[in-house]
């Protein structure tokens, strides 16, 4: 069965981009790679990819690429860097941070180093498509393997929390994509092994616990660890999920455990709506 998944991965990433050029599609697989290579070290999503496609995908972070509120430059990752301007949550104006990516700096950062334009907002991509290169879909009621069927991968995720507010991720498969069958996962994740699975620059108390011990090894003054950092969540009912932790932004996250890995569960039946943008256009000079 592994092997049979290995085959269905391995062909999956042959044709991430339908109807591509070879040129394309080898881009679209480096974006993925790219992605996964800012999980943290050991994460078992980069592990089962590896082993799946024999690959050698190597995390570029021993602890994984932390969130910061407003991160968009890569050559300043893990710089210790003041916040410019406060958050809804935990980042507060002049206080010391380890620099990250936020959720629009990390989909922004993997476009433009694979050739693709930038989306200067996810707004004005959305209110825009045409200006972007995108072609844009959208559905606010499919959830599980009802939305993996209208999905393809490398699609960009925007979900509209309240009008005008977005959160965006990139759509990589499934866990039976990645290898894991019902034998293999635990019980209550055994419903979603075909729902859509997401990388995104996100909250995540791993990576606080993470870099507070790194921070505590490395600085002789006070720096504030990240609040996340970029993880895989699989787009699942977070009712589905057994258990639940304090972020340090004070909300509740649900989590199934996928061998010893906290699978966050993205429920975004809450949300507005879920809109789906396909590949903007290459840069004229990539």
């Amino acid at each position: 069965m592994r092997y049979l998944a290995g085959i269905v991965l391995a062909v999956w990433i042959c044709i991430c981009v339908s109807g591509a050029g070879a040129a394309e599609t080898s881009a679209s697989q480096a974006m993925l790679e790219s992605a996964l290579s800012m999980l943290e070290k050991g994460n078992p999503i980069l592990e089962h990819y590896n082993m799946t496609t024999g690959r050698d995908v190597q995390a570029r972070f021993d602890l994984g690429c932390p969130y910061f509120w407003g991160g968009k430059s890569e050559r300043k990752l893990l710089d210790v860097m003041q916040c410019l301007q406060p958050s809804p949550g935990y980042y507060v104006k002049g206080r010391s941070y380890l620099y990250g990516f936020d959720c629009s700096g990390f989909i922004q950062w993997l476009l433009y180093t694979h050739g693709y334009r930038q989306l200067k907002s996810i707004s004005q991509a959305l209110a825009e498509p045409e200006s972007a290169g995108m072609d844009i879909e959208g559905t606010d009621s499919a959830q599980g393997a009802a939305l993996t069927a209208l999905l393809q991968p490398g699609d960009l995720l925007a979900v509209e929390h309240k009008p005008g507010s977005y959160h965006i991720a990139m759509y990589i498969g499934t866990l039976r994509q990645y290898g894991y069958q019902e034998d293999q996962v635990s019980e209550a994740l055994t419903a979603w092994l075909d729902a859509p699975l997401i990388i995104h620059c996100t909250v995540s108390s791993d990576y606080y616990i993470r870099y507070e011990a790194f921070i505590e090894d490395m600085y002789d003054w006070y720096v504030y660890p990240p609040d996340g950092g970029v993880i895989v969540s699989v787009m699942a009912d977070r009712g589905a999920a057994p258990y639940t932790e304090r972020n340090p932004d004070n909300d509740m996250a649900a989590y199934f455990l996928l061998e010893d890995y906290r699978l966050q569960a993205y429920d975004a039946s809450a949300d507005r709506q879920v809109r789906w943008m396909r590949w903007p256009r290459l840069r004229p000079d990539a």
